[in-house]
């Protein structure tokens, strides 16, 4: 592995752990192990690494969305619905998960201006196209509405699971069938 992919690698772990305002420089270097200027050298500074560990984490994530959903066979609109959710599930469950960095980003950045809300904005603009490409892949009734509406549906998920809420008990079948009715 390149050392600026170990940067990267190390970075992401630290920053969806901690945050990004408390993971300073120097830890990052050490936990890849590096020195504060060679990861100056390949991210220019904390704010460049920050954006491409964002966008690392956004390729991630959506290759794991895809190859979950490509996983089975989806015939209709409520199997997108039904796949999706349990993709969401099964994220927020798993032992490492930390939250979304995404919602994290806009959560230490509140500047709607400011490049990691901006890429957080994008990444969350992409899955919902993503839902709504799958959506009009099934030829569903309304699927932008559809869309939207399972996109914040499983935003909610992850924030209940990211407040420590895992233990809910939702009845994903009900969604599903509001949203067919």
């Amino acid at each position: 592995m390149e050392l600026r992919d170990t940067i990267l690698q190390k970075s992401y772990e630290l920053f969806y752990k901690q945050g990004f305002h408390d993971s300073g420089v120097e830890l990052l270097a050490k936990q890849a192990g590096t020195t504060k200027r060679t990861l100056y050298a390949h991210f220019g500074n904390k704010d460049g690494l920050i954006e491409e560990v964002l966008k690392y984490r956004h390729q991630m994530f959506m290759t794991q969305l895809r190859d979950y959903l490509d996983s089975f066979e989806i015939k209709e609109a409520a199997d997108v619905a039904r796949y999706y959710l349990a993709f969401l599930k099964d994220w927020t469950s798993s032992e490492d998960f930390y939250g979304c960095m995404f919602i994290n980003a806009c959560a230490e950045y509140s500047d709607a201006q400011s490049s990691p809300h901006q890429i957080a904005k994008q990444h969350k603009t992409e899955v919902r196209q993503w839902l709504l490409d799958k959506f009009e892949q099934v030829s569903a009734e309304n699927a932008k509405q559809k869309a939207d509406t399972l996109f914040v549906f499983g935003e909610g998920i992850i924030v209940a699971a990211q407040t420590g809420q895992q233990a809910l008990e939702l009845d994903t079948q009900f969604l599903i069938n509001m949203m067919y009715v």
